[in-house]
C-alpha cells in the first residue's frame, strides 16, 4: 500500500485519527499539542514500537524524560489496561541511533511516530529472559488498533510498523545500539494483527471492544508463547510430552 499523497509536519491529527479506533481508552495529556524536543516532524514514513522497561512508567513520565535523555520520549504511552494517552506531536526522542530503508541514518525521531508501552511488571526482566512475561490482552490489543488506526491514516502497509530493535540492530547500517524492544513480540506477527486490523477483520459492532483470544489460541501463538526454548512446543505441549515420557518409563521399568 502507499500514500496517496504524503503526511508531513506534527500529526495535530493523532486524537481525531484514534479517537473513533479507540473511544474511552483515548486520554490526553495537557499541552500535548505543543509538546515535542523542538523543530517539526518531516514526512512521517511509520511507527517504531518500545516497551518502556517497567510496565508502571506513566504517561507523565514519557513527557518528561530522564536525567539522561530530556523528554517527551514518544508520542504515545500505551498502559498494561489498554489505555492509550497523546503526550507529544512535535519530534521525540526515542529513536537513537538506527537505520530502516527509507529512513535516514540515525534519523528516526523527526519521520516516525514513537509509541512506549508499559512494559514489563518484572524489572528484572532481561533481553534473555524476556520470554518469563506476556503482554497484557488489553494492552496487545489497544497497540495493535493504534498501529492500525496510525498506519491506515498514513496510507502505508504495516510493514511501516517496526520496533526499536529492528530500527537499531538490523537496518542497512548494521548495529547501531544493543535495543530489544519492546520484548516478547514477535513483530511478523503483531504486524499481521496490524494488517488483519486494517482490513476490518475485527469486530466493533455495536461499540464492542475487540475480545480477547481464547486461550487456546494465546497457547499457540508467537506472543512469546511457543517457547524456543522447548523446540517451539507450547508449555501446554512440552508438559504433555514430559508426561509421555514418564508414563513410557514408569511402565518400561515395570512399575
Amino acid at each position: 500500500m502507499s500514500a496517496a499523497s504524503p503526511v508531513t509536519g506534527d500529526p495535530l491529527w493523532l486524537e481525531d485519527v484514534l479517537r473513533p479506533a479507540l473511544g474511552d481508552r483515548l486520554r490526553t495529556l495537557p499541552g500535548w499539542q505543543n509538546s515535542g524536543i523542538g523543530g517539526t516532524m518531516g514526512r512521517i514514513w511509520g511507527i517504531i514500537w518500545h516497551h518502556t522497561g517497567n510496565a508502571r512508567a506513566s504517561a507523565q513520565s514519557i513527557r518528561a524524560g530522564r536525567p539522561d535523555l530530556r523528554g517527551p520520549l514518544a508520542q504515545l504511552h500505551i498502559a498494561p489496561d489498554g489505555i492509550v494517552t497523546i503526550v507529544a506531536v512535535g519530534p521525540c526522542n526515542h529513536g537513537g541511533r538506527g537505520s530502516w530503508a527509507g529512513i535516514g541514518t540515525d534519523n528516526a525521531n523527526a519521520v516516525t511516530i514513537g509509541i512506549e508501552c508499559a512494559w514489563p511488571f518484572d524489572t528484572s526482566i532481561t533481553e534473555d529472559t524476556q520470554t518469563r512475561e506476556r503482554w497484557p490482552d488489553a494492552q496487545i490489543i489497544a497497540m495493535r488498533d493504534v498501529g492500525a488506526a496510525i498506519t491506515k491514516h498514513l496510507g502505508v502497509g504495516a510493514e511501516r510498523n517496526i520496533s526499536h530493535e529492528e530500527w537499531a540492530k538490523f537496518g542497512p547500517a548494521g548495529f547501531r545500539q544493543g535495543k530489544w524492544d519492546p520484548g516478547n513480540l514477535d513483530m511478523d506477527w503483531f504486524r499481521g494483527e496490524i494488517a488483519k486490523d486494517m482490513r476490518g477483520e475485527f469486530d466493533r459492532s455495536a461499540g464492542q471492544r475487540p475480545t480477547p483470544r481464547a486461550p487456546e489460541s494465546v497457547m499457540a501463538d508467537p506472543l512469546g508463547i511457543e517457547w524456543p526454548q522447548l523446540g517451539g512446543q507450547t508449555l501446554v505441549n512440552a508438559v504433555a510430552e514430559i508426561r509421555d515420557t514418564l508414563r513410557d518409563n514408569h511402565v518400561g521399568n515395570g512399575r
